[in-house]
Parts: C-alpha cells; sequence; structure tokens
C-alpha cells in the first residue's frame, strides 16, 4: 500500500503542472496548482509518515482521500455542464479533475478495506490468546 501512496502523490503532483500548462489564465492556473500540490503533497507527507508509523501514515492518507475526493466532487455540476456543451475551459483539465477524484476514491476505497483486513485479523489473534 506505501507504493500505491506514493505513485498516488506523484500523479496528484503531476495532474497539478499538468493543469497549470493546459489553463490560459495566470489566476486560474495557479490555483489548480495549488491544489495539485497541496494534495499530492499531504499524499506524499503521508508516506513519509508511514515509513516511521505504518497505521498512521495510512489512516492520514485515507483522510487526506476523502477530503481529495470530497473537494473534487464539489466540481460535478461543471463537469456535467462541460458534457453537455465544452466550455471555453480546456477539456483536458475538467479530465484531469475527473482523475484525480477516481484516484481518490479508488485509494479510499483500498485503505478502508485495509483496515477491515486488520480489524479482522486482531479480532483472530485475540480469539487465540
Amino acid at each position: 500500500m506505501r507504493l500505491a501512496l506514493l505513485i498516488l502523490g506523484l500523479i496528484v503532483l503531476s495532474c497539478g503542472f499538468a493543469g497549470k500548462m493546459m489553463l490560459p489564465g495566470r489566476n486560474e492556473s495557479f490555483s489548480f496548482l495549488q491544489g495539485g500540490l497541496s494534495l499530492g503533497g499531504a499524499f506524499l507527507i503521508c508516506y513519509f509518515f508511514s515509513r516511521n508509523n505504518y497505521w498512521h501514515g495510512m489512516i492520514g492518507s485515507g483522510v487526506v482521500a476523502l477530503l481529495g475526493f470530497c473537494r473534487s466532487v464539489v466540481n460535478v455540476p461543471d463537469w456535467a455542464a462541460w458534457l453537455r456543451a465544452p466550455s471555453p475551459k480546456p477539456p483536458a483539465t475538467p479530465l484531469l479533475e475527473i482523475f484525480v477524484a477516481v484516484l481518490c476514491l479508488w485509494y479510499l476505497t483500498r485503505i478502508i478495506h485495509l483496515l477491515l483486513m486488520e480489524r479482522t485479523r486482531r479480532l483472530l489473534m485475540s480469539e487465540k490468546e
């Protein structure tokens, strides 16, 4: 899971840089970059935390994935409007936002599954004692 966390952080960072290059306006492009740096950086920080204490990093990254997914879901009306009639926004930026939302949701489900497996393992270990 730690490797997936590292890759996820790097992908989100690269999506932030790609969005910055695709958006024409200075303010819009830097806000897209700031979001990518914040979310991707948070995943990388959780990766480094998981090196010292595995569960702190994994639970923290699950919370970050939840926040990233919720932040991306706010843009669903914009995505629907873009799908109906393409806006002046470059077509890749809504796709990058959807991509990051799907990645965050995928990672969140993996973390929930990991926590449920650990809970089951601990319950079975306590029954053996």
